[in-house]
């Protein structure tokens, strides 16, 4: 498939995500490089191909109920919901699936393949004293190492061959200690949920260690539409101090050799 078609499926899994919230009452928002895309670009970045939404906790929660109904958003089951702890599932975070694809990702073992999909990150309570944070953003950077080594396949660059090799032993100890990747995305995305709310939200559970993810809860309840490809789309009302926080001057773009996407290929593809 060309990047453009690729694009397009991935697009239409918002489309189908959106309807399903339109359905239940559910409320997110684009994040990250999507709502950087839908500003800047009024889509896609151009040399991105992925698409990331949020929801505050409660939300995710009622998200996570619904879906314990069928983890399919469609009649037809070609979309469907993974959370962490799901079986063959390497992800701290949910995604919506299009399983009419398979992918192979770099870097990821094959035993994890899935679909073309988007991300839902949950936005967690933030941790009430500086002291809780810093235990809280280490302990996620730690079980993210942790998890890459429990993952890893599809190794194509030299230096993550060798050290696949020098891993080995690790493996086993791993396998010794029942320590697999579906066990630590499970903790990673228990590291926040039993924050007590105090005002702030902030991805914790990805491990990323960037405390610039806290913000203001209201920054992801109070909502506008904005266009998004031939869509329209809910972002953050406060959307300017969001990518503010986490990008600095992001109407300027980073230097080419900075630009770069996902990196899979399409192995096999399905009739629907």
């Amino acid at each position: 498939m060309e990047p453009h078609e690729i694009k397009n499926e991935i697009l239409n899994i918002l489309k189908v995500f959106d309807g399903y919230c339109s359905r239940h009452g559910l409320k997110y928002v684009l994040s990250y490089g999507t709502l950087l895309g839908a500003i800047r670009h009024k889509g896609f970045i151009p040399w991105d191909d992925d698409i990331d939404v949020s929801m505050t906790v409660d939300e995710y929660d009622n998200l996570r109920k619904t879906a314990a109904t069928s983890p399919f958003l469609d009649d037809e089951k070609r979309f469907r919901f993974y959370f962490p702890g799901d079986e063959n599932y390497c992800y701290s975070f949910a995604k919506v699936v299009d399983t009419k694809y398979l992918l192979r990702e770099k870097n990821v073992s094959d035993r994890y393949n899935i679909g073309l999909y988007i991300d839902i990150f949950r936005m967690d309570n933030w941790p009430g004293s500086k002291l809780t944070e810093f235990f809280q953003l280490k302990k996620g950077i730690i079980l993210r190492r942790i998890n890459e080594v429990c993952l890893r396949g599809n190794l194509k660059e030299k230096k993550y061959q060798v050290m696949d090799k020098l891993l080995k032993p690790v493996d086993l100890i791993f396998r010794l200690l029942g320590i697999k990747s579906e066990k630590v995305c499970v903790a990673m995305d228990n590291i926040g949920r039993n924050n007590k709310p105090c005002g702030y939200l902030g991805l914790l559970s990805e491990g990323t260690g960037n405390s610039a993810e806290k913000l203001p809860k209201n920054y992801y309840e109070d909502t506008i539409q904005v266009p998004f490809e031939d869509g329209i789309f809910p972002v953050p009302a406060e959307y300017d101090k969001v990518l503010t926080s986490l990008y600095g001057d992001y109407m300027t773009p980073p230097p080419e050799t900075a630009r770069t996407g996902h990196e899979y290929d399409i192995v096999s593809v399905r009739d629907i």
